[in-house]
């Protein structure tokens, strides 16, 4: 009987053994699935450190280096090798080492550090800006045991930052009005100029169609414009004519270019508009100045032939020809003078005229253009008032150009027997050279632009006055290359006094 119950208990004892077995089986199954899972998150959470774009640290709380990925060696120059096991202050610069303790408190706390922006060091010694995302790493009983440090380059954001705000600047302060537009004609940006020369304010603007600033006339110009820019092709230089806010019309000059998104799509057009206004002015002014000159210069080369042809006639007759001889001299020297001032003004147009300086007499310079004045016109009286001898460092042909200019204009504006005064005095190292006349004096407005290219007094009293308004234009570029200038002080019916100033030799 014991012996049937020792067996009976061995079996039983053999069954739980048996039973035991599957169970532990069952929880080894279970634990080496468990330990698989782990190792393919692990793997893949590997792999996601590795391909980011970001340099990922983890640090102990000491601030000893843990884990290094491959954009940590990219960004920062180190290799895992060189930074493992050393201290995070390795990368950051002296002015910034007392960021470390305060993220370290604020982590100790179970606070994520979110984009905290800040600049880091590299081997080389450079600086970096980046922002930083920090996390704690707790262990498997809640407690923090390190950190887990993010860390993206903002150099490019920074540059695009930089670019930006230069674009803006230069947009800015550009002379052009600059405008963008959607596809639609629509405008989504406006200028400082665009509003200058347009008249209407960013706010009025934006939003509204283009189409606002183009007269009826020319809407046609739009779709036109639109369908060569869908194409990706750019507008240069059209000119044509755009409407202000007051309802005026000025003349434009038109660069337009597609703006293109990342695909290469066509998304909107960039406008330059440039006022061109005073250039198509000039330009008028131009030809009629070449009219005028035409006319101008016939007038006393027709005289010159016509002295010339009766002199040949009265050959015999010498007191008129000594006279005829005197009036075509007269002439002859008028168009000399008038052409001399077409080759200075030529010369200042295209950046060619040059100052030699040299020591000569200025009193000596003045008697000899007042001799040729008073051989031109002969009705007035010019008188010259110096001090003597007076040596200035000048270019005596450009400085006897302003003077033949100040006198004959005095001349011009002057009445017959008028008195015409020119006079030198000289202070310290300079020398103060004043031509005044008794004419009929220039008003305020008139005097604002008198010194003006093209610029000629305007009245009832002057229409009947040749001239083509450059001689004072001429006097004061000369004037200002020898770091002088012109200054007038004139009342109406009073008359004018025009001085400037030359350094003595």
């Amino acid at each position: 009987m014991n012996g049937t119950q020792d067996i009976l208990e061995k079996i039983k004892a053999f069954e739980q053994r048996e039973t035991e077995l599957r169970l532990d089986n069952a929880e080894l199954r279970k634990l080496i699935a468990a330990l698989k899972l782990a190792e393919e998150k692990s793997a893949a959470l590997n792999s996601i450190v590795e391909c980011s774009d970001d340099a990922i640290i983890s640090k102990d709380l000491n601030g000893v280096i843990t884990s290094w990925n491959s954009s940590a060696q990219r960004m920062f120059g180190y290799v895992a090798n060189e930074m493992i096991g050393e201290s995070i202050l390795k990368l950051i610069p002296a002015d910034r080492i007392e960021e470390e303790p305060k993220i370290l408190a604020q982590l100790r706390q179970g606070i994520r550090v979110d984009h905290f922006e800040t600049q880091r060091r590299r081997k080389d010694g450079s600086i970096l800006d980046v922002s930083l995302t920090i996390s704690p790493i707790y262990n498997p009983e809640g407690e923090i045991i390190g950190l887990s440090k993010i860390a993206r380059d903002l150099t490019l954001h920074r540059k695009a930052e930089v670019d930006g705000r230069r674009l803006m600047a230069i947009i800015e302060s550009s002379d052009d009005a600059i405008i963008s537009k959607d596809l639609n004609s629509i405008i989504t940006s406006w200028n400082a100029s665009a509003q200058r020369i347009f008249g209407y304010s960013a706010e009025e603007m934006i939003g509204q169609s283009i189409l606002k600033i183009i007269p009826p006339d020319r809407h046609g110009e739009e779709p036109r414009i639109l369908a060569q820019l869908s194409e990706g092709i750019r507008v240069d230089h059209f000119e044509t004519r755009r409407l202000r806010k007051d309802g005026r019309l000025i003349d434009v000059s038109l660069t337009i270019s597609p703006i293109k998104n990342w695909k290469g799509e066509v998304v909107g057009l960039s406008k330059i508009a440039r006022d061109i206004t005073d250039k198509k002015l000039v330009d008028q002014k131009k030809d009629e100045f070449v009219g005028f000159i035409s006319h101008e210069l016939k007038t006393p080369l027709t005289s010159l032939k016509s002295y010339l042809q009766i002199a040949e006639k009265k050959i015999t007759d010498t007191n008129f020809l000594k006279l005829a001889l005197e009036r075509a001299t007269l002439q002859a020297k008028k168009m000399e003078n008038m052409i001399g001032s077409f080759l200075h003004l030529s010369r200042i147009e295209g950046g060619h005229i040059r100052i030699e300086k040299s020591s000569f007499n200025i009193a000596e310079l003045i008697d000899e253009t007042i001799t040729d004045a008073q051989i031109a016109s002969p009705v007035h009286q010019i008188s010259h008032r110096s001090a003597g001898e007076i040596n200035v460092l000048a270019d005596r042909e450009k400085i006897s150009m302003v003077l033949t200019n100040l006198i004959s204009n005095a001349q011009k504006y002057s009445p017959k027997g008028g008195q015409i005064t020119i006079s030198c005095t000289q202070t310290d190292k300079q020398v103060q050279i004043s031509v005044s006349d008794e004419g009929m004096g220039i008003s305020p407005s008139d005097q604002k632009r008198l010194f003006q290219k093209f610029a000629r007094v305007e009245s009832e009293q002057t229409k009947h006055i040749s001239g083509f308004g450059i001689g004072l234009y001429l006097v004061s570029t000369i004037l200002e290359r020898h770091g002088s200038s012109i200054s007038l002080e004139s009342e109406e019916g009073k008359g004018s006094r025009f001085s400037f100033i030359l350094y003595t030799f």
